[in-house]
C-alpha cells in the first residue's frame, strides 16, 4: 500500500478530504441564507404573475381590477391563487389595478416582516 513516511495512506487523506468537502458543501448555503433569498425570489416572480394578469384583465375588460386573486382564478387570468412562500398559511396577495391610469399595486401581505418582498 502507498504510505507516507509518518504512515498515512492515500485513501485516509483522499477521505478526510472528501469528509470536509461534503461538510462544506452542506454549510455553506446556510452561511449565505440560500433558502431565504430562493423565498424572495419565488414571492416577486408570484407577484409579476398577478401584476400581468391584472393587467391583462384590465386591458381585455376595459374595467378596473378590484377584488381578489379568486377573481382572476374563475376568470381565467391565473392559474391558480398565488401566495407568499413565506410562514406557508396561506398569505395571499393584496392587489388592485386602475384603469384610468394604468396602475397596478401588488402587494405581499408578509411585507412588513420581510421589506424585500416588494414589486419594483
Amino acid at each position: 500500500m502507498l504510505r507516507n513516511s509518518k504512515g498515512f495512506s492515500i485513501y485516509t487523506v483522499i477521505s478526510i478530504i472528501a469528509i470536509i468537502a461534503l461538510a462544506f458543501i452542506l454549510l455553506v448555503p446556510q452561511f449565505y441564507n440560500v433558502k431565504a433569498q430562493e423565498k424572495t425570489d419565488l414571492c416577486i416572480e408570484n407577484m409579476k404573475k398577478v401584476r400581468d394578469a391584472i393587467d391583462n384583465y384590465m386591458f381585455e375588460r376595459k374595467q378596473s381590477f378590484s377584488g381578489d386573486l379568486v377573481e382572476l382564478v374563475r376568470t381565467g387570468y391565473l392559474r391558480h391563487a398565488y401566495e407568499c412562500p413565506e410562514n406557508g398559511n396561506g398569505d395571499k396577495y393584496i392587489a388592485s389595478g386602475d384603469y384610468e391610469t394604468g396602475e397596478i399595486i401588488v402587494i405581499c401581505p408578509n411585507e412588513a416582516d420581510f421589506p424585500d418582498h416588494k414589486l419594483q
